[in-house]
């Protein structure tokens, strides 16, 4: 009887770790937004927010200080007179060794991003992007499952992109909002 309740465990302890893998598989399928024209990844839209192109500009500075930990290592580009400002992001992207399980470094990804600002309006754009290698590797390649050199990794590798540029967005939404001076009245 002993010897059952011990496979019992083996078996449900492999079902318990191998669900989140798999699931994590099944869910990292995502469509990519690309430019038709250029075929590269391009996330970029117009928000209508109340403000004087200053106003945002003063706003946007504030966001890229909270979202990069060193803001001023992304900035290529600033033009308060201009309402432009244009960086070049960095995020670590990982795999999971699939027989140990263990998490690696899958590299650093390079992007281009860019804010224009206008009275009521910003335009964000991120694009451009690529794995940091001796040479220019666009992660474009990666959406090509034809590809001979294909590693399932590439799959993991767009979703943490797509994931992370949509948490950028959202807390870029989030900070060019105007901020609510709460009275204390007490």
């Amino acid at each position: 009887m002993r010897h059952f309740f011990f496979k019992l465990y083996n078996v449900l302890f492999l079902v318990i770790i191998g669900l989140p893998l798999f699931s994590q598989v099944q869910s990292e399928s995502v469509n990519l937004p690309v430019d038709p024209e250029s075929k590269k990844i391009i996330y970029r839209e117009v928000v209508e927010q109340q403000g004087t192109p200053a106003y945002l500009y003063n706003k946007a500075i504030e966001w890229f200080g909270y979202y990069y930990v060193n803001a001023q290592s992304v900035y290529t580009s600033q033009s308060k007179e201009n309402g432009k400002i244009e960086g070049v992001g960095r995020m670590r992207i990982y795999y999971t060794d699939a027989a140990s399980g263990v998490r690696s470094d899958g590299g650093l990804i390079m992007y281009q991003i860019k804010l224009e600002l206008k009275d009521n309006k910003y335009r964000y754009t991120l694009t451009d992007f690529n794995l940091k290698s001796t040479s220019r590797f666009p992660v474009e390649k990666w959406m090509n499952k034809s590809d001979p050199a294909y590693n399932p990794n590439w799959d993991s590798y767009l979703y943490q992109i797509d994931t992370t540029m949509q948490r950028l967005i959202s807390t870029m939404k989030e900070k060019m909002k105007p901020t609510v001076v709460k009275k204390d009245e007490w």
